[in-house]
């Protein structure tokens, strides 16, 4: 943890070194693992941003998905990393969409490779575990339940884990029976955990746009078309093929109005959850 912190600071003091009194982007990332692979997953996307924007950029994360919701609705951020189902809530809170990830989210439930689970159905009386309740897939990973006749304290046991790391985690230590999740988080999680699990794909679901990127509109538009251009242009570097092929995410793609319209159902499910606006009650 103490190495962890030190990289961090090492990272901000490199960063404040070599861009001077340049302003600072802060650039936000949902919290589906924990911040230390967090930071390392992105670090690449970091730099890359660092260099064809000329100027530093912060990494943060939030405590939980709740605490990103208020963070990014109180303008924390310049730059999110955000799920789907939040990101078509921030879009009416004077942010841009950018681009997404190529790749479709799909909902899979995650199993110790030794189980013998096949289907959703397999999971009655099971212990599953669920990320956080506003995260995408605690809402998602619910809604599928339902709509297969299963309902959490009847049909099965549910679980809240802070993140999907701690989700996935629970099932490596045999703590919970199957986790739901994303095929992208698993890809992320270390060697030896993965190892130990496999993941099962639901039959007919839609598939949904994946992470959004958005900026804060406040940024103007000569400054947000420059961010995109440089997302856009990641792909094609070093850095850029390694974090696609680590994470499965496959590259970027535009947001669409149907990207948007898919989300919106999710969208409706966490409104509850939508904390006021500093100085002000969001309307």
């Amino acid at each position: 943890m103490l190495r962890r912190a030190f990289l961090i600071l090492f990272c901000l003091l490199f960063s404040a070194a070599v861009f001077g009194a340049q302003e600072v982007l802060h650039l936000g990332i949902a919290p589906f693992n924990a911040p230390g692979t967090l930071f390392k997953t992105h670090q690449s996307l970091q730099k890359h941003l660092e260099e064809r924007l000329g100027r530093p950029v912060r990494f943060h994360t939030s405590a939980n998905h709740l605490a990103f919701l208020a963070d990014c609705l109180n303008d924390r951020f310049d730059i999110i990393i955000t799920p789907p189902h939040f990101g078509a809530l921030f879009l009416e809170y004077d942010y841009t969409p950018l681009v997404r990830y190529q790749a479709p989210m799909s909902t899979i439930f995650i199993v110790r490779a030794a189980s013998g689970f096949k289907t959703l159905a397999d999971l009655r009386g099971k212990r599953v575990a669920f990320p956080e309740r506003a995260s995408f897939f605690y809402v998602a990973g619910i809604r599928e339940m339902e709509e297969n006749g299963m309902y959490a304290g009847r049909d099965y046991l549910m679980q809240e884990r802070p993140n999907h790391a701690a989700a996935i985690i629970a099932v490596s230590l045999k703590e919970v029976d199957a986790a739901f999740s994303t095929q992208a988080v698993l890809n992320q999680m270390p060697t030896d955990v993965r190892a130990q699990l496999r993941s099962i794909h639901i039959e007919n679901e839609a598939e949904m746009p994946h992470l959004m990127t958005l900026a804060r509109a406040q940024l103007g538009p000569d400054l947000i078309a420059k961010i995109k251009s440089a997302l856009n242009s990641f792909a094609s570097t070093d850095g850029g093929k390694a974090f696609f092929l680590s994470t499965g995410y496959e590259g970027y793609a535009p947001i669409t109005e149907k990207d948007i319209k898919m989300a919106r159902p999710y969208t409706a499910l966490i409104r509850s959850f939508v904390p006021p606006k500093s100085g002000g009650a969001v309307p």
